[in-house]
């Protein structure tokens, strides 16, 4: 038997790239595959990259002249052999929908897609891996402490670390701890020579040489930090919301400082997308998702769902002393 589809996405699936439109898209995404297992991979294909070459080898095989959806509807109805294949397209058409909208997109328009997903998460997971994803019943943990990530973004923020290669990070949320050091090693990992600086209610006891914890309140954000940092700690700089509290106060307080390419990630993004909307709102144009980290094992496969922002413009509102900041 092939397995069944969701009704609530067959109902939506009518929004997303069809006919022509995502057969050039495929032939498009097949090449760009091929350059990229050419020349990163050694040759060597990944889960996808042999799922993704094998559905459009089958979809290919149809008449040319006849959309693949079509195609594909009409061959399930006659055998159950291609039920997986309506599974399979599905796949495929959200995709290439999302990688045709390029790597940075505007919240609104993520928000806007998020129809064909998880209605709460805008993701492509149910609830069940959402619920388990940090680990149950126990956390992972990182130099023997509970680390309050999810697998996701256990994979995800060493590779954004890598590539944005921060000389500061500042986490709103230490919570024990783990996740600053973790921060931490993991810019030594990628050779950085950099600093995090984590703040919370309560300072944690850990300890780490490349951490400098403190004692703040998120409902007095101009006190979270001594402003020296903001003027004199060097760019670019990864911000990491992860306190809950008075979410849009911390945002704008750290927008002032903010610099283009920096890196700002709200987590546990679900419950604050008002904040967001907000915040957003007050400053258009100013960040973009950035959906390589995003999307990179699934839509929204991370606790920052369409919250992975990347600063693309200096705020004109701000008077800025540039030569104070760290080079």
């Amino acid at each position: 038997m092939g397995r069944p589809l969701p009704h609530d996405l067959i109902a939506q699936a009518s929004g997303l790239i069809a006919g022509d439109e995502l057969k050039k898209a495929a032939l498009d995404y097949s090449r760009a595959m091929r350059e990229k297992v050419e020349r990163d991979q050694g040759g060597l294909l990944s889960v996808f990259d042999g799922w993704f070459a094998r559905v459009v080898r089958r979809l290919t095989e149809f008449d040319a002249s006849r959309p693949w959806e079509e195609s594909v509807r009409e061959s399930a109805a006659q055998a159950q052999a291609y039920g997986d294949l309506q599974w399979d397209l599905l796949r495929l058409r959200l995709f290439l929908d999302r990688w045709r909208q390029g790597r940075f997109v505007t919240f609104a328009e993520r928000e806007r897609s998020q129809i064909h997903y998880h209605p709460r998460f805008g993701t492509e997971f149910g609830a069940d891996v959402l619920l388990t994803c940090q680990g149950a019943p126990s956390l992972m943990r990182w130099r023997g402490q509970p680390l309050m990530k999810n697998v996701f973004d256990f994979a995800m923020y060493p590779a954004l670390i890598a590539e944005l290669r921060p000389r500061t990070i500042f986490e709103i949320g230490s919570g024990l701890g783990a996740s600053a050091a973790w921060f931490a090693d993991h810019m030594a990992f990628a050779g950085v020579a950099g600093r995090v600086h984590s703040v919370d209610r309560v300072k944690p006891a850990l300890q780490h040489p490349l951490v400098s914890f403190y004692q703040g309140d998120c409902h007095a954000p101009e006190r979270l930090f001594d402003p020296d940092l903001f003027a004199f700690e060097p760019h670019p700089w990864l911000v990491v919301e992860d306190a809950h509290q008075n979410v849009g106060g911390v945002l704008e307080q750290f927008h002032k400082y903010l610099s283009p390419g920096d890196y700002l990630v709200v987590e546990d993004s679900d419950i604050k997308r008002p904040a967001l909307r907000g915040f957003l709102c007050a400053h258009p144009g100013d960040y973009l998702v950035d959906t390589r980290f995003a999307d990179n094992f699934g839509r929204n496969a991370t606790s920052a769902g369409d919250s992975i922002f990347v600063r693309t413009k200096a705020d004109e509102s701000v008077a800025a002393d540039d030569g104070r900041r760290g080079e």
